[in-house]
């Protein structure tokens, strides 16, 4: 049953997923209300003589910021779990909304009693996405901060939820610092404490002196670096191989078999070093 209601009779959902609106956007969308009315009424539900809103929360918002005296809504009769999922499913198709809000409704509806398997199927995702989700209420709340506010990425947070707190949050610093520099660095960082919770203790941290050998090992290896990406470099230009080309382009496949299987190798020994340095910075 759809019916104006008075704008103060109408309140909002305490455990709406959704904490942050935008206020510039939500200036827009009452402006365009003002000009052209609601097009869609909000839902709600009554509740202790009030309307509490199922959906809409954001449409409810905008009238507030016009000062509207009222607000089309649509009367439904439902219970608690069924609002909280209606709030979930409204919200999950919203692109604007943030992992930590999934996240914290996701573990809102387990703690009722969903398993994951159910609420996946009853608001239509993966399992796999709300293992996800809630796996990030494991950080620590400054880092879920950092991750809610887009001053942490995401894909860097993920690799940190099952790591000791202290650990979390010596990770972060270090990237924050630039001594960890990309996600390749906080996965490396996050994998060596792993290592180290699984050796059941910390890191060695009695460097041994290396030796004369050790030292031109390490040059050799520098200077052969060096000079294999200084050789391949050279017979490209603009991205084209123009030396292969010129020359035998015959060869185009077997080179690129070379390529594949060098460069699963170099994927190899870049992983174990961004993990030494990782472990270096972590001491």
């Amino acid at each position: 049953m759809k019916k104006r209601i008075p704008l103060d009779q109408v309140i909002p959902n305490p455990e709406q997923p959704r904490k942050h609106f935008d206020p510039i956007k939500l200036r827009e969308l009452g402006e365009s209300i003002r000009e052209r009315g609601l097009i869609q009424a909000i839902t709600v539900r009554p509740i202790d003589g009030k309307f509490m809103i199922v959906g809409g929360e954001r449409r409810w918002r905008a009238h507030q910021m016009i000062e509207a005296a009222d607000i089309l809504c649509e009367v439904v009769k439902i219970d608690d779990n069924e609002m909280a999922l209606q709030a979930i499913v409204e919200n999950l198709a919203r692109a604007d909304i943030k992992a930590m809000e999934e996240a914290r409704a996701f573990q809102a509806m387990l703690d009722r009693g969903w398993t994951i398997e159910k609420l996946a199927k009853d608001i239509g995702v993966q399992p796999a996405r709300i293992t996800a989700r809630t796996a990030l209420l494991n950080l620590d709340e400054t880092i879920q901060s950092l991750v809610d506010s887009n001053q942490f990425p995401l894909g860097h947070a993920n690799y940190l939820v099952d790591l000791p707190k202290h650990d979390q949050m010596q990770i972060v610093k270090l990237f924050t610092s630039g001594k960890l520099k990309d996600w390749s660095g906080v996965r490396a960082a996050a994998q060596s404490v792993r290592d180290r919770i699984e050796q059941g203790g910390m890191f060695d941290d009695s460097m041994p002196e290396p030796s004369k050998d050790d030292i031109a090992a390490m040059s050799r290896m520098e200077r052969t670096v060096e000079r294999i990406i200084t050789a391949i470099s050279g017979g490209f230009k603009d991205g084209e191989c123009v030396a292969l080309k010129s020359v035998d382009p015959t060869k185009a496949d077997k080179w690129a078999d070379t390529l594949a299987a060098a460069s699963r190798t170099i994927r190899t020994m870049e992983a174990q070093l961004r993990q030494a340095h990782a472990r270096s910075v972590l001491m």
